[in-house]
């Protein structure tokens, strides 16, 4: 399942918010409609009681049961007609029903009431009715009027809330241009951007804190780094020197020259120890910049014909499978130590009479070597000082993990794989 696509801060809010907004803006049109249809029914019942009450009035001046057949003649909205024999009175009520209009040719919402009046010592069904055609067109419009303004209203407030999120949000993109831009070698000081709102000036602060506490230690690190490369690698060097001459010494005993020999390759071993762990230290402080362009085929080649003595030394074949020209952008330094470490330990970790294959593709480079028929333990194939019964004698088990922190550095990917029965297979792979 491929992950989501990021989505802005003030888009996710604005989606929340639109939603909200449509919802509430459905809900309130039709609930808007409701009530108002409501109070008019009300208004509308209450008119016709009255009405009622006006008609029950002025039954007593109606002549003769012949007038009221021309009063309901001349008021459709009006019928009086008598009980029949045994028939209850009804209660008053009223109604909402649709009645068909011939000159509209359609049906049509009324109010009826119902109720019972006397006339001249009888009970008379009484029913009053009020057209509603008007009313409904006209709460429709109103409804329709009050859906128009709620979308007015609610775009308008979706555009001055991006132009004012806009303008609020606008010193934390700042700040993360900024940001973007920082580097820990620069000793320029920081200056983010200014912005009235508390939160940000609470973040700006907190982050020119942690910058400036980081760059102090960066460069603590660096100094510490460059002041340590003088200081102990020119001891070593003297001391090298030193035992160098006394082995030259004629009257030297046999036991005497054992002993200046173990010297001499403890000297060595730790002079390469303290280049490893100033070069690691230096990547971890990303004191390299990839400024080069940086021909991979002409890498491999001279350090290939450079290890030629190892590998006649050790009786062992290389391969060489260049048919791809590779051009990287990166520090031609660290790819040299990179391809050099990987060729070093194909050489150290393989067996009498195998083979190291360097294969560089369009994608990725592969040295591959005979050797034990183990693979490296599964987790700790980069790991740093790693002792066990695969590791080889005269390193000082640095070599991978300066390869792997060099990939890293530049961007690049190293991967570690077995293939039985005895081959082992680093691949650096890149985009």
């Amino acid at each position: 399942m491929s992950p989501s696509r990021p989505v802005k801060l003030l888009l996710r809010t604005l989606r929340a918010q639109l939603v909200y907004a449509g919802l509430v803006l459905m809900a309130g049109t039709f609930l808007f409609y409701f009530v108002l249809q409501q109070l008019y029914y009300a208004d509308v019942d209450e008119a016709l009681l009255l009405r009622r009450d006006e008609v029950a009035a002025k039954l007593p001046l109606v002549a003769s049961p012949a007038d009221l057949a021309l009063w309901m003649r001349l008021d459709r909205d009006l019928e009086i007609k008598p009980l029949g024999p045994g028939e209850a009175p009804p209660p008053t009520r009223i109604v909402g029903e649709k009645r068909y209009l011939a000159a509209a040719k359609e049906w049509e919402p009324y109010r009826t009431l119902t109720t019972t009046v006397p006339y001249r010592g009888r009970p008379y069904r009484l029913v009053l009715r009020s057209s509603l055609v008007e009313s409904e067109d006209l709460l429709a419009a109103i409804g329709l009027a009050q859906a128009g303004l709620l979308v007015v209203l609610l775009g308008g407030l979706v555009l001055v809330q991006q132009r004012v999120a806009r303008r609020l949000w606008q010193p934390f993109y700042q700040t993360l241009a900024q940001l973007r831009r920082f580097r820990l070698d620069q000793r320029a000081p920081i200056e983010l951007a200014a912005s009235p709102t508390l939160e940000f000036q609470e973040l700006n602060l907190a982050l020119t804190e942690l910058l400036t506490q980081h760059r102090r230690l960066y460069h603590s690190q660096k100094e510490f780094t460059e002041n340590a490369a003088h200081e102990m690698q020119t001891p070593l060097a003297v001391q090298h020197t030193k035992l160098e001459l006394l082995a030259q010494q004629p009257d030297l005993s046999e036991t005497q020259a054992e002993h200046l020999g173990a010297l001499l390759a403890v000297t060595q071993r730790l002079t390469r120890l303290n280049r490893s762990l100033l070069l690691l230290a230096r990547l971890e402080n990303q004191q390299f910049a990839a400024t080069d362009e940086v021909e991979l085929n002409y890498v491999i080649a001279t350090l290939a014909a450079q290890v030629q003595e190892q590998l006649a030394a050790a009786g062992l074949t290389l391969h060489l499978d260049l048919a791809a020209l590779v051009t990287l952008r990166a520090n031609s330094t660290l790819l040299e130590i990179l391809v050099s470490n990987l060729l070093v330990n194909a050489i150290r970790h393989n067996e009498p009479g195998g083979t190291v294959a360097v294969t560089l593709t369009a994608r990725q480079l592969t040295v591959e070597n005979t050797g034990r028929a183990e693979a490296l333990p599964a987790g700790r194939e980069f790991a740093r000082f790693r002792k066990d019964a695969l590791s080889a004698p005269g390193g000082v088990g640095l070599g991978l993990a300066i390869s792997r922190q060099i990939c890293d550095t530049s961007g690049l990917t190293l991967a570690y794989a077995f293939a039985p029965p005895n081959r082992h297979r680093f691949v650096v792979g890149w985009a």
